[in-house]
């Protein structure tokens, strides 16, 4: 009876999985078919469209093949099939259609913005700029038909258009204007208003077509429903059959085990002398063993092949297993003895975190290298908790140093930070102390500098050399020579004497001392403003390209210098090339930063030539020619904006230049709620850059003095009295630091206000945490919109504390 209840139920069971499998499968394959339709209309590739619309049929088949023989859903599929193919047919144009109305809408802005320079060029006369201003307003008519929605919006915006159109002044700066129009609006297949109608239409054709997808899917998923529910029935009814079966069945066994209780009961007073006596022994010897008694024996059972002598092999196997583990007891315990003393005995510190990043374990070195006293906060549950309670700060990426991290503190003492992954998740951290072997490195850096300034001292030498033997020259020569030649030895000796101060500003480029004027400039709109120049400045054989994106980049340099670099590399780029070629210009914005990317595909640079690009007086070009200074100066003038440049060549491919500027945040303009009357200190060893803040402090209405040593600047502070603003750059003469100064002021003072300036600000300076709120750090160069904005947030920030 249970056998046959059995076969019964897997059968009804196999049955119903198929039934609620094929049901399920049917519902999935409806749902991808309503989730993947929508997907035709937003993809633009065509082999990709097709592939998908391929995908989208793939599962149309399979839904008929599951639904073979059911009348129900032959004309569900057949409309579905119908209204993938209507879509399908919509899908292609109208994607085509939207790329023809972004691209004329991409060349009517190009045009709008060069009505808008014209419009606001003062060159030009005022009736010329009235018509330029009005071709402006009459392409941005055009431009709005792209951004519509709606298809009598179409209409209306063609209406305005041709309105504004009739308006135009009948000159030839206007006639010529709308011919750039026109020209631009019939440049595809079709012109954009009826591109936009078109577009809108298949648009419509396409979400009908959606939507009958939508709800037919939706009535075969209900049908694979109801299956489903039909086989919980069938289920159901089945369980209740074999219920049934199973009350007739316990009453069988029930009996069956009473008959079985009388048998066991005369078994066990049979066996129970044999069977206890022996348990008794096993369990002594148990006893014996777990007590570590490892040579308690029993007697010999082997020859009997009963439960009592499988019971005695097992303890024999048993008790041969727990010497194994006393002797790998030992052994463990011998490592782990090993393991702490090495631990706690290493000179570096070290730390095991769990998978999660918790700390595990550590030991007494990690807290000693990182200064944190042993009773400080205990609840540090990460590395990153420890570093926060320390005074060191990361300074680099991993990626930067091979592997491990650099930590440094305001002291200068330097860590290196190495972490491993162990196979279970865990990682070990390993913190060495580096700061002896930095500086060893710092000098063999300082010493090779010399070297390469005793190269530049060389060749300086040999160019001003030649330079002076020129002026000496004709010098004799106007002294001892023939009268009527002095115009030409004069010009000769003015020659000479340019090229000298060429060569100065040269070398004051490279070595980041000249004097830049920085301010917040639009890198984006400064690049477009020199296609023209470049086109004068290049060969014809040389093809420009520019990608600058439609978004401000906003930094704070010298514009003059950034325009002087960016033709410096552009002229670079054109003498690679044998014959012809091509330069790009990009311009992104990548992690905080304004990135200006110059690529060319020329004869490209050997290693060698690369590593050397930068350095002055060092020339690739054939027979000597160029002065080796022009990538140098480029150097000079990005290091001491703040910014970073990097080269990547290789011959046959071309080069890549690269060059970094940190964004700004656009212009500032000051508050007039804030008073700016006071006394100021500018503390700085450059004195053009100490008097250039002392002009935009005064500028704003400060009474400011200047000091460019420590002493000075210390004893201005303790003689004068209300100081309202102290400005101080961070590394100051004999190893003091404006952070002293800093200090001092801000304590004497509790209205003061402190601004430290740096070409490499640190990212904390614990020391002066306590006067949040009254102090703010700025990164050298520094514009006078930044310095104007800092001065104002940092007596902004007081006076909400106020």
């Amino acid at each position: 009876m249970l056998r046959n209840a059995e076969k019964w139920l897997e059968t009804t069971h196999r049955d119903t999985l198929t039934e609620v499998s094929q049901a399920m499968e049917l519902s999935r394959n409806a749902a991808d078919l309503a989730t993947a339709a929508p997907f035709l209309l937003t993809v633009q590739v065509p082999y990709q469209r097709q592939a998908d619309a391929d995908a989208v049929l793939e599962t149309i088949e399979r839904l008929e093949t599951l639904t073979e023989g059911n009348e129900d859903l032959v004309l569900p599929l057949a409309r579905i099939r119908a209204a993938i193919a209507s879509l399908l047919r919509v899908s292609s144009p109208q994607s085509m259609l939207q790329t023809e109305v972004a691209q004329i809408d991409m060349n009517l802005a190009r045009l709008q913005v060069r009505f808008q320079r014209q419009a606001n060029s003062t060159d030009a006369a005022l009736n010329d700029r009235l018509v330029w201003a009005a071709l402006d307003r009459l392409t941005s008519e055009a431009r709005s038909v792209s951004r519509a929605r709606e298809i009598l919006e179409v209409g209306e915006i063609n209406r305005r258009y041709n309105q504004s159109r009739a308006t135009l002044p009948d000159t030839k700066v206007a006639q010529r204007g709308l011919q750039d129009i026109e020209a631009v609006l019939t440049s595809q297949s079709s012109d954009l208003f009826q591109l936009k109608y078109q577009s809108l239409t298949a648009a419509l054709d396409a979400e009908n077509a959606l939507f009958r997808i939508r709800q037919l899917s939706g009535d075969i998923s209900s049908y694979a429903t109801q299956r489903v529910q039909a086989a919980q029935d069938r289920l159901g009814m089945a369980r209740m059959r074999t219920t049934n079966d199973l009350k007739l069945a316990q009453a069988g066994v029930a009996l069956l085990a009473l008959f079985s209780a009388g048998v066991a009961v005369m078994s066990s007073l049979y066996v129970s002398r044999y069977v206890t006596r022996n348990l008794r022994l096993i369990a002594d010897g148990m006893h014996q063993l777990a007590s570590g008694d490892h040579n308690v024996t029993l007697p010999d059972k082997d020859n009997t092949g009963d439960e009592i002598g499988q019971l005695f092999n097992a303890f024999g196997v048993f008790r041969s297993n727990a010497r194994k583990l006393d002797r790998r007891t030992a052994q463990i315990i011998r490592q782990n003895t090993l393991f702490s003393s090495v631990f706690s005995g290493i000179k570096d510190g070290v730390a095991i975190l769990t998978p999660q990043g918790y700390i595990e374990a550590e030991n007494d070195k990690l807290r000693e290298l990182l200064n944190i006293p042993v009773d400080a906060d205990t609840h540090a549950k990460s590395m990153d908790d420890l570093f926060a309670l320390s005074a060191f700060r990361r300074q680099n990426d991993t990626d930067d140093r091979g592997g491990y991290n650099e930590y440094t503190n305001f002291r200068g003492d330097v860590i290196e930070v190495r972490s491993s992954q162990l196979p279970d998740g865990r990682s070990v951290w390993l913190l060495s102390e580096a700061t002896e072997r930095k500086r060893i490195e710092d000098r063999l850096e300082e010493i090779r500098r010399v070297e390469a300034l005793g190269k530049v001292t060389g060749e300086v030498a040999h160019d001003f050399g030649n330079i002076l033997s020129t002026i000496s020259g004709n010098l004799h020569l106007l002294e001892t020579g023939d009268a009527a030649a002095t115009s030409t030895r004069l010009r000769r000796i003015r020659t000479a004497v340019d090229m000298g101060v060429s060569l100065t500003e040269r070398l004051v480029a490279f070595a980041r001392k000249q004097q830049l004027e920085p301010e917040v400039v639009d890198v984006v709109a400064l690049v477009e403003g020199m296609q023209d120049l470049l086109d004068i400045a290049l060969p014809q054989t040389v093809a420009l390209h520019f990608d600058l994106g439609a978004t401000p980049l906003h930094v704070t340099l010298d514009p003059g210098q950034l325009e002087s670099a960016l033709l410096n590399v552009c002229m670079n780029a054109a003498q690679a090339f044998a014959d012809t070629g091509n330069i790009w210009i990009n311009l992104t914005s990548q992690d905080g930063q304004a990135v200006l990317s110059i690529k060319d595909d020329g004869a490209g640079m050997t290693e060698e030539t690369r590593r050397h690009a930068f350095e002055p007086f060092y020339s690739a070009r054939p027979n000597g020619e160029g002065t080796g200074l022009g990538l140098s100066m480029v150097y000079g003038f990005v290091t001491q904006s703040g910014g970073s440049i990097n080269i990547q060549s290789a011959i046959g491919e071309g080069t890549t230049i690269s060059i970094r500027f940190p964004l700004s945040d656009g212009p500032f303009v000051a508050s007039d709620d804030i008073s700016h009357a006071g006394t100021a200190v500018v503390v700085d060893d450059n004195p053009d850059t100490a008097t250039s803040l002392r002009s935009a402090l005064a500028s704003i209405g400060y009474k400011t003095s200047v000091a460019t040593n420590f002493s000075d600047a210390r004893n201005k502070i303790l003689q004068t009295q209300d100081i309202s603003l102290l400005v101080s750059d961070l590394n100051l003469d004999h190893g003091h630091s404006g952070t002293q100064l800093i200090n001092l002021a801000l304590e004497r003072n509790q209205k003061s206000y402190a601004i430290l300036i740096s070409s490499r600000l640190p990212s904390n300076i614990p020391m002066l945490n306590r006067f949040d709120g009254r102090f703010a750090m700025l990164p050298k160069p520094v514009a006078r919109t930044d310095l104007i904005r800092a001065v104002a947030e940092v007596k902004g920030k007081a006076a909400e504390g106020g």
